[in-house]
């Protein structure tokens, strides 16, 4: 109708690798004003599409744990907390402050301190339902939602999951040498 188009496609390269592109087809017309063809310009866009996906990455997820981060966590708070005003149900909030994790950084040194952090964020993953949420909020400190909850003992139990999960010994490479 309006004698162009423009949008982004999935294309194929020949050695099978599907790849992001820019396409723009305009319609091109003779002197009688008739349609005689298309023309359509394509661009690779890959590199583009992945500085959008860093940054993304980098506004909403913490670098080192590759969870949620405050600004996300906030948003999805927001939504779930209108979702259980809607239908009435209840939702839990955890707050999980590590105990003794400057001795481990000062002891250890930051590689080890980031192994823990990142150990202790996949235990507390393995806890929650693919509903939940854990975001990384602070350098040690935790939080989770749990929507739709039937009682306060269903945030009971996965608190003990979760505090279970944290008392398992953690075994860095360097102590099994």
């Amino acid at each position: 109708e309006k004698g162009h188009w423009y949008g982004e496609i999935w294309n194929r390269r020949k050695n099978g690798e599907i790849y992001p592109q820019q396409l723009t087809v305009t319609s091109v017309t003779g002197e009688n004003g008739q349609l005689t063809h298309y023309v359509a310009t394509m661009h690779d866009i890959t590199q583009r599409k992945r500085l959008e996906e860093e940054v993304q990455q980098l506004a909403f997820f913490d670098p080192l744990t590759r969870l949620p981060n405050r600004r996300l966590f906030n948003d999805r708070l927001s939504q779930i907390v209108a979702q259980s005003r809607r239908t009435q149900t209840r939702t839990a909030l955890m707050f999980i402050d590590l105990d003794k994790f400057k001795p481990i950084n000062d002891q250890q040194g930051h590689d080890t301190g980031d192994w823990v952090l990142q150990t202790i964020a996949r235990r507390i993953e393995r806890c929650l339902r693919t509903t939940d949420t854990v975001a990384r909020v602070g350098g040690d400190e935790f939080l989770v939602i749990l929507p739709a909850i039937h009682s306060a003992n269903d945030a009971l139990v996965v608190a003990e999951k979760i505090r279970a999960e944290l008392e398992c010994p953690f075994v860095t490479e360097s102590q099994l040498a």
